[in-house]
């Protein structure tokens, strides 16, 4: 899916400006970077949830945030698909 696919189908999921809820899989005591990068690139975090794998190696981590539009929801996954501590984005 190419960028302006994304972005018409968040524009139809999702109110802008509103709240939207990041999610990724981190290593288990990663979470914070995450967390500091969503806050960095978006008005406000509201929201943060954390479940350990069974194992407790890794972390599903979602983090609900104030964006203002669709394409800072795709820049916020942009930064995310960066760090070295985040598995993947879902």
């Amino acid at each position: 899916m190419d960028r302006d696919e994304a972005l018409e189908l968040l524009r139809s999921q999702h109110a802008f400006p509103g709240p939207y809820r990041f999610r990724a899989v981190v290593r288990a005591g990663e979470s914070a970077g995450v967390v500091t990068a969503v806050s960095a690139a978006t008005e406000q975090v509201t929201d943060v949830e954390e479940a350990p794998s069974r194992k407790g190696t890794y972390v599903s981590l979602r983090v609900t945030a104030r964006v203002r539009t669709a394409e800072e929801v795709l820049d916020v996954y942009e930064v995310l698909g960066r760090l070295e501590q985040v598995i993947t984005t879902i």
